[in-house]
């Protein structure tokens, strides 16, 4: 297999850091096309990270979705990608979240610093130098680690051990090893992260996790009744010859706290709508969102944040997302109590920090329906007003703070590469 240098300086032919050669393969076609990379097992192991990091980063980047099948060693990105783009990303990869910023030396291992899931932050500790350098932590790949907290390995004599003891107890993740808060923030860091600080975080919620099927006799007996339940629900409704939206609408007005996000696609399936993407995200926003709206958008973020998975059974390109800020635009609409600055671009953060709604989308939707980025990103809602023009305007206009965060992280990217 050809090796390549790790950083993507290839001039020196005795840099002793390499790693193998990106390969792509595309499958599929039409809407199923998609790109496996079958080598990025050995790729991971070389850079001594996890293969899900670049493989989620790729995802980032390219606003696609992945797949990870690590039983089956499948790494897969949505969409056809060529070896040489990828390759360019996993070099990009490489300086932000292996590389040493001081020594530029490929020895690092990644800590989370923090107990606090608001305030944890993510270093490359170097065996080369010593030295201890931040990553951007505005970057979406950061939540993504923080939930899958890196496996590192304890190395070195009693000696060294001893001089960590301290470290040991700012350690945030039981898998990580310790380290002291070294470094500081630049300016335009500690402001960005000021204006978000009122944002809540992907990491301060629990995620509706619950896609595993219970087989205890207790969860088999409850299942039963539930469904004896929701076969009278829909039998009745049958007989009054009731909408399956009208229906959906009514389970989630009564289920909605209750119900678990497989329990709502198990529902939505049943009543055979799971192929209407827009009408489905719109019933799921205005049920799950408008009776959880309590003077504060706490209740909305939390529900949010638990239900992602289930949105992101239908949210699966650019239209199906437009079409998630359609069904917002709607919820905003009827509760004037939502139409504030702060609470339209806490949603907004909560659906980005989700995986949800992508940049390119948010600053099209932001732009309007009339410019040629909107026109040229969006096929199937291109032409959708979900909301009188005027209501429209008026939310983008309360949505311009987070789109200022959004360029000033890009900003700091930039300086930073």
């Amino acid at each position: 297999m050809a090796t390549i240098n790790i950083g993507g300086n290839n001039q020196d032919r005795f840099y002793r850091y390499k790693m193998p050669k990106l390969i792509s393969k595309i499958e599929g076609k039409g809407n199923g096309i998609k790109t496996v990379v079958p080598n990025m097992s050995d790729i991971a192991r070389s850079l001594s990270r996890p293969p899900t990091y670049p493989t989620k980063f790729f995802g980032c980047e390219l606003g696609a979705q992945i797949q990870v099948d690590e039983k089956n060693d499948r790494y897969i990105v949505n969409g056809a990608h060529e070896a040489a783009r990828l390759q360019e990303l996993l070099d990009v990869f490489i300086k932000k979240y292996v590389l040493c910023a001081g020594c530029s030396n490929p020895e690092t291992d990644l800590i989370i610093i923090g107990k606090n899931p608001n305030n944890q932050k993510i270093i490359r500790d170097c065996k080369a130098c010593g030295q201890r350098t931040d990553v951007d932590m505005r970057h979406k790949l950061v939540t993504y680690i923080l939930k899958n907290p890196p496996t590192v390995k304890s190395k070195g004599n009693k000696k060294d051990k001893k001089n960590k003891k301290g470290e040991d107890d700012e350690q945030t993740s039981p898998t990580t090893k310790g380290s002291s808060s070294e470094g500081t923030d630049d300016e335009l860091t500690r402001r960005i992260e000021s204006e978000a600080a009122n944002l809540p975080t992907a990491d301060e919620y629990k995620v509706d996790d619950d896609w595993v099927l219970d087989s205890s006799a207790d969860a088999v007996a409850r299942r039963a009744k539930e469904f004896s339940n929701i076969a009278i629900n829909d039998s009745a409704s049958d007989e009054e010859g009731g909408d399956p939206y009208e229906q959906i609408d009514k389970w989630l007005e009564k289920n909605a706290t209750s119900a678990s996000s497989n329990d709502i696609y198990r529902k939505i399936k049943e009543l055979g709508i799971s192929k209407e993407i827009d009408k489905v995200l719109k019933h799921l926003v205005l049920g799950l969102f408008a009776k959880s709206f309590q003077s504060n958008t706490s209740t909305i973020n939390k529900q949010i944040h638990k239900k992602a998975k289930l949105f992101l059974k239908f949210v699966h390109n650019f239209d199906d997302q437009r079409a998630l800020l359609g069904a917002t635009e709607i919820l905003v609409s009827e509760h004037k109590d939502l139409m504030d600055s702060r609470i339209i671009c806490s949603i907004l953060m909560s659906y980005y920090q989700n995986d949800l709604l992508d940049e390119d989308v948010f600053q099209a939707w932001l732009e309007g329906d009339s410019s040629e980025t909107y026109q040229n990103l969006f096929k199937r809602t291109a032409s959708v007003n979900y909301v009188d023009a005027a209501i429209n305007q008026e939310i983008r206009n309360k949505a311009k703070p987070f789109a200022k965060w959004l360029e000033e992280a890009e900003e700091a990217d930039d300086v930073d590469e």
